[in-house]
């Protein structure tokens, strides 16, 4: 059973090459109390996710080459600004995410293949924020 994200003023951004699944999940996370915006994947840039102040991104790794997606990756985490960021990669092609998934978390992602479960797709997002919460506060102290 979902439980709520009680993580209010929370800002995520959604990376999908499918513009109506971004919708759905951005739907999803504004019942949650969310922030949420959208991009499709050729307009995503780290300078966009630095100017948006994001607390999670969830990028799609689509169809075709991930060259893009893990070159983004790797850019965000040599930015000072966005090194700690959580990240969520979600697939509809679970061998690509399985052949990926040691130098996916080694760039600290969240891996969730697609279609998932509603209950997945929160705790994913709960799990994501807390984490984001964690590292901000271990580089406060």
């Amino acid at each position: 059973m979902h439980q709520p994200t009680n993580m209010p003023n929370k800002r995520v951004i959604v990376v999908d090459h499918d513009l109506e699944t971004a919708r759905l999940m951005a739907e999803l996370l504004k019942d949650e109390g969310l922030a949420t915006l959208c991009y499709p994947t050729w307009l995503l840039s780290v300078a966009c996710i630095e100017h948006a102040q994001a607390d999670l991104l969830i990028l799609e790794l689509g169809p075709g080459d991930p060259r893009a997606s893990l070159d983004l990756l790797g850019d965000l985490r040599r930015n000072r600004l966005t090194r700690t960021l959580p990240v969520i990669v979600d697939s509809t092609d679970e061998r690509l995410l399985d052949r990926l998934a040691e130098q996916l978390r080694e760039l600290g992602c969240i891996l969730m293949a697609k279609p998932f479960a509603l209950d997945d797709f929160f705790s994913s997002i709960k799990v994501g924020l807390d984490a984001g919460w964690n590292q901000t506060q271990q580089l406060a102290c």
